[in-house]
This record gives structure tokens, C-alpha cells and sequence, in this order.
């Protein structure tokens, strides 16, 4: 996908992140992780200061151990077969569906491709093989690429992986209705402010956004906000 976005000639360059040692990263708001098992052992740390065998040590503040008493459980505090059925549980999780579209939506969906956002989010994409049967080659619609894309300077923040400071990995439309904070760090409150945004590789398909006509633009959101 990134050797076709880099031949269209359409000012989009997505390429994909890498580990330290390598592999293909596809989580995280920056491709940095490469599995869903690292990601949900990462979330159990650095979300709810829960040690595991995958990251075993506590985070601390200035490095600074805790005080006797304060953390009495010994690492790890979570055992490998809980990150194991956490993440087989997580894996299994059916992708939201989008509402039904009124003719209006149809036409917000039309909009959106034609001002060039599916250069990024991509609508539809297909499984690779998988040893769950339930989980290989299945189509379903997360309107991403997976790919880093430089966003502009403006939202640049820090380099995670091999990703640049103002990259960031196409964010996934699906179940876009359920959010009411938007961007990597939640600047934006409203679609529309997150479309706004945009720059970088997103600058030409912005410059579009701004310049679509009331209906189409009510369209375009209305659309989005039945992901």
C-alpha cells in the first residue's frame, strides 16, 4: 500500500513504522507497536500502572523508587495468561458497523472520496491469513491505510518507533460516532476543527474541505458522524 500511495504523484507518501528490532508496527498513534498483545500489556502499565511479564517494570516518577508500603505487590502484578485472555478477548471484538445512510450521507460518503480523504483512510480492507479462522481474510471497512503520514508541523509531538515527530499513523474511522475528542491529543472538539487540522500530506484535501459549499460540507460530517 505505501509503494502504491508513492507512485499516484498525489502528494501522499505514507510508509510504514518499524520496531527497534524490525517488525512491522501497526498500533499505537504512531505504528509504533507491533502486536495487540505488546499494546494491551503497554495500556495495562501506562494506563493503569499494572505490571506484566511483557512490561515488568513500574513507571516512576524522576526514577525515584516508591516508598515502603506504597506498592506491596510484587512484579508482575499481572500474570502472562491474563494478558493472553485480555488480548484474545480484545482480537474478538466485532468492528462497529455504520448507521444507515440517508441520501444525504450517500452523498457525504461521495464527497469524501472525491476531495481525496480515502487517500489515507482507506474504506475497505482485507485480513492477511490468520491461524483464528474467524480473523483471516475478512473484509472489513476502517477507513485507514495503517501508514504514517506526515500531518504538518502544527501537530507535530514526539517520535515514537521510527515515526518522525510531525508523522502519525492514519487514524481509523470506524466508530468515529462514538468520540467527542479528536486527534492524537484531543485538540479538537468537533470533526470539523479536526479536518481543519490537517496539513502535511493532508494540506491539499483540506484546502478542498474548506472550499466545499454548505450542503456539501454538512454532508461530508454527516456522513462521518455515522461511522
Amino acid at each position: 500500500m505505501a509503494a502504491f500511495n508513492n507512485r499516484k504523484g498525489d502528494g501522499i507518501s505514507g510508509r510504514p513504522n518499524r520496531t527497534a528490532d524490525g517488525r512491522l508496527g501497526r498500533f499505537g498513534r504512531k505504528a509504533q507497536i507491533a502486536t495487540l498483545r505488546e499494546f494491551n500489556a503497554g495500556a495495562f502499565l501506562n494506563e493503569m500502572g499494572i505490571t506484566s511479564p511483557t512490561q515488568p517494570t513500574e513507571q516512576l516518577i524522576r526514577g525515584q523508587p516508591f516508598s515502603t508500603g506504597i506498592d506491596p505487590t510484587p512484579d508482575p502484578e499481572l500474570s502472562q495468561e491474563a494478558v493472553d485472555t485480555t488480548t484474545a478477548f480484545v482480537q474478538l471484538l466485532a468492528p462497529p458497523d455504520p448507521l444507515p445512510r440517508s441520501r444525504v450521507e450517500v452523498r457525504g460518503r461521495t464527497t469524501f472520496l472525491r476531495i481525496g480523504c480515502a487517500s489515507c483512510h482507506v474504506p475497505v480492507l482485507v485480513t492477511g491469513p490468520n491461524r483464528v479462522r474467524a480473523l483471516s481474510h475478512r473484509v472489513f471497512q476502517p477507513y485507514t491505510d495503517l501508514l504514517l503520514h506526515d500531518m504538518g508541523a502544527d501537530l507535530a509531538d514526539i517520535c515514537l518507533g521510527r515515526a518522525k515527530p510531525a508523522e502519525f499513523r492514519t487514524e481509523p474511522l470506524m466508530g468515529l460516532r462514538f468520540k467527542t475528542a479528536f486527534l492524537h491529543d484531543g485538540r479538537a472538539t468537533s470533526i470539523d476543527q479536526a479536518i481543519q487540522a490537517h496539513g502535511g500530506e493532508a494540506t491539499a484535501a483540506r484546502e478542498r474541505f474548506l472550499r466545499l459549499s454548505a450542503g456539501q460540507h454538512d454532508a461530508l460530517v454527516r456522513f462521518l458522524s455515522g461511522l
